[in-house]
C-alpha cells in the first residue's frame, strides 16, 4: 500500500508546485493607456499629500520594451523642482508642456522597472500663499495600478508646448503687419 500512496502523493505534490507557479504577464502591445497613479510617502505605503498635486489618469505609452508615464501637475507653480531617478542619480523630470495661466505641467517619468513596483521621484514644494510658507523638498514614490490600464485615445504630447498659441498668432500679426509697413513706406517713397 506504501507503494502505491508514496508515487500518488508525489504527483499531488508536483501537480500543486506546478500549479502554484506564478504565471506571467502578457507584455503591453505598443500604444497609449490611460492608468491611475498614486504618489505614496517615500517611507510607507500611505499616500502623500503631494498626490493632490497631480491630476488623474495618467498616460503610458508602451514602445516596445520602454515605458513612459505623463503625468500632469495642477499646481505647477508650488512644485519648483521634480526629479526621477536616471542612472545612479536622479535627473530633471522631462517637461512636455506647461500652460503657466492654467497652472499647469506635463512630466513625462520613464519606468524603468516593472510597471506595477513604486519608483521614487524627489519634490521641492515652495507654497508662499500660506501664512506660514511651506518649503519641503522630499522624496515620494509613484505607484501606478497597472489593473486599471486602459486604451485611451487621448493625445500623448510629443513635444513642449507653452501657454496657448494665440502668442504666437498675435506675434506673426504684427510683424506681417510691420512688413507691410516698411515695404509701403519705401515704395512709396520712391515716387
Amino acid at each position: 500500500m506504501r507503494r502505491r500512496v508514496a508515487p500518488l502523493l508525489g504527483a499531488i505534490l508536483l501537480l500543486w508546485a506546478i500549479a502554484s507557479l506564478p504565471v506571467g504577464a502578457e507584455p503591453l502591445s505598443d500604444g497609449v493607456y490611460a492608468v491611475e497613479y498614486e504618489l505614496l510617502q517615500g517611507d510607507s505605503d500611505s499616500v502623500s499629500i503631494a498626490n493632490d498635486y497631480f491630476e488623474k489618469p495618467a498616460l503610458l505609452k508602451v514602445d516596445g520594451d520602454k515605458q513612459v508615464l505623463q503625468l500632469t501637475l495642477n499646481h505647477s507653480k508650488w512644485v519648483q523642482e521634480l526629479e526621477v531617478h536616471s542612472g545612479d542619480g536622479f535627473a530633471d523630470a522631462k517637461v512636455v508642456a506647461e500652460d503657466e495661466e492654467a497652472d499647469t505641467r506635463v512630466v513625462e517619468l520613464d519606468v524603468d522597472g516593472k510597471l506595477d513596483e513604486p519608483f521614487p521621484v524627489k519634490m521641492h514644494v515652495v507654497i508662499d500663499e500660506l501664512e506660514i510658507p511651506y518649503d519641503h523638498a522630499y522624496t515620494v514614490r509613484v505607484a501606478v495600478d497597472a489593473d486599471s490600464l486602459k486604451e485611451t485615445n487621448q493625445e500623448w504630447i510629443d513635444s513642449v508646448s507653452t501657454g496657448s498659441t494665440i502668442w504666437f498668432w498675435i506675434a506673426t500679426a504684427i510683424v506681417i503687419v510691420a512688413t507691410i509697413f516698411v515695404a509701403m513706406r519705401l515704395f512709396g517713397s520712391k515716387k
